[in-house]
């Protein structure tokens, strides 16, 4: 299937194949990993994937509950970036986040960040380069997906957001929730259950 759609024009090739091709490019971009340049890109990628340095994508629920990245639905949630820290991933504030996601009809929505790769710089001033090197991405995901409203998660994604995505789309709504790694790592879940709650009527309010 996926050979068959390498002929097709971007214009007949569904959200989900262009999606699809879309985080293969992701993959392949080195604009942000400054290591190991006498080896061959194919290598470089390579080690940085050993290295958990790489790419980070929202996955999608085996039950099909929440799709993640490969949600296609006319609602965008942009997180800042993958998270540091080690051990599973989805860790347990991501289920916890795809829990509301699934609890409120959001599990079809799309899910990303605007960093896209794990192992960069952890201090807020010093990921504005990260930010600009995959801001074209970001662009990429709304052209392919024509979202109603992005939902900013965090105070972060919503300023990047309103300054370097709504002059180019000024009919695109944005809206913000508290980060889930806020909530859940102060203990305000009842913060976020509302944020959550007004979303849902002000997208059902719009939607309908």
């Amino acid at each position: 299937m996926w050979v068959a759609t390498l002929s097709l024009g971007v214009q007949d090739m569904s959200a989900e194949v262009r999606l699809l091709e879309l985080l293969f490019k992701i993959e392949r971009c080195l604009k942000c990993y400054g290591k190991f340049r006498d080896y061959s890109d194919e290598d470089r990628v390579r080690i940085r994937v050993w290295s958990h340095e790489g790419p980070w994508f929202f996955p999608p629920l085996e039950d099909g509950g929440v799709k993640g990245f490969f949600g296609t639905g006319n609602i965008v949630f942009v997180c800042e970036r993958p998270s540091m820290r080690g051990g599973r991933v989805p860790d347990e504030w991501d289920l916890q986040f795809y829990s509301l996601l699934k609890k409120y009809g959001f599990g079809n929505a799309h899910i990303t960040d605007l960093v896209k790769c794990r192992g960069l710089a952890r201090a807020k001033e010093e990921i504005s380069d990260y930010v600009e090197n995959c801001l074209p991405f970001l662009k990429e995901e709304i052209e392919i997906l024509k979202p109603k409203l992005l939902v900013a998660v965090g105070k972060v994604a919503y300023k990047v957001l309103n300054n370097r995505i709504k002059p180019q789309y000024p009919n695109l709504k944005i809206e913000r929730i508290t980060h889930y790694s806020y909530a859940f790592r102060y203990n305000k879940p009842a913060k976020i259950e509302s944020d959550f709650e007004k979303l849902k009527k002000l997208w059902l309010k719009d939607d309908g």
